[in-house]
């Protein structure tokens, strides 16, 4: 881990803390530092929120996870047969264009207001993010060792299994990385504006209704920190299964 790891977040931290003591934002728009969290500890001590962190937890995996097994396949597919990949490009850019949040009307719809509506949600964006990065892992794949692999005997299915695949993931792994924090942005939105008994974005909404902004940055700290921790066992996880990429 590198020794200026921490030296952004003090510094973010000290210009918080100057901006309270000398008073150069109201607190109802900056509460200070260490009120803050005061009433986070409170919060993970009083032991609901983590009910909270759950819900938003099993949205977001659950989302992003029917988003890859569905993302991935299609994307290798797509990429690997050009023609394919040009019969469903408008297609997929149409798709991929239109904001989730403006889906949310036509989800409540078909999925009401339970978990299904804001799955579907993270699932609608993260898709077209994981296929298409997929899609180009195949696209961008050596063409020389393909031509290798002929060379050598192997059939089309083999070059695709051993050499096309094996190309494409470094790229597929950056689509699911992007995908899993949408996943959680989109989740948590959703939780905010489609409404929810648990999940941080509700408990976040319910802050800004009561102006209890202590306990909504209190909240936003818990979601990032969230999001961060996701993203690193992710990342741990992709180091892992493609340990060659960038050597």
């Amino acid at each position: 881990m590198s020794k200026y790891v921490f030296l952004g977040p003090i510094l973010v931290i000290c210009i918080w803390v100057l901006v309270s003591l000398f008073k150069l934002a109201s607190p109802l728009f900056l509460p200070p530092f260490f009120e803050t969290i005061s009433t986070l500890l409170i919060l993970l001590r009083q032991g609901n929120v983590f009910f909270d962190i759950w819900a938003t937890v099993y949205r977001t995996l659950t989302g992003f996870f029917l988003a890859g097994v569905l993302g991935v396949p299609l994307g290798l597919l797509v990429g690997n047969y050009l023609k394919l990949y040009k019969t469903f490009e408008v297609v997929i850019d149409f798709f991929r264009s239109l904001p989730g949040t403006a889906l949310f009307p036509l989800f409540l719809l078909i999925f009401g207001i339970g978990d299904g509506s804001k799955i579907a949600t993270a699932v609608f964006v993260s898709l077209w993010i994981i296929l298409i990065n997929s899609a180009y892992g195949v696209l961008y794949s050596s063409k020389l060792r393909q031509k290798v692999g002929f060379t050598l005997g192997a059939n089309r299915f083999q070059i695709f299994r051993d050499i096309v695949v094996m190309d494409a993931l470094p790229q597929v792994f950056v689509g699911l990385r992007t995908a899993l924090s949408i996943s959680l942005v989109v989740v948590v939105v959703s939780e905010m504006f489609i409404g929810s008994k648990l999940g941080l974005g509700q408990k976040i909404f319910d802050a800004y209704l009561t102006y209890e902004t202590t306990k909504l940055y209190a909240i936003l700290l818990i979601t990032g920190l969230l999001g961060y921790t996701l993203n690193k066992i992710f990342v741990a996880f992709e180091k892992r299964m493609v340990h060659w990429a960038g050597k």
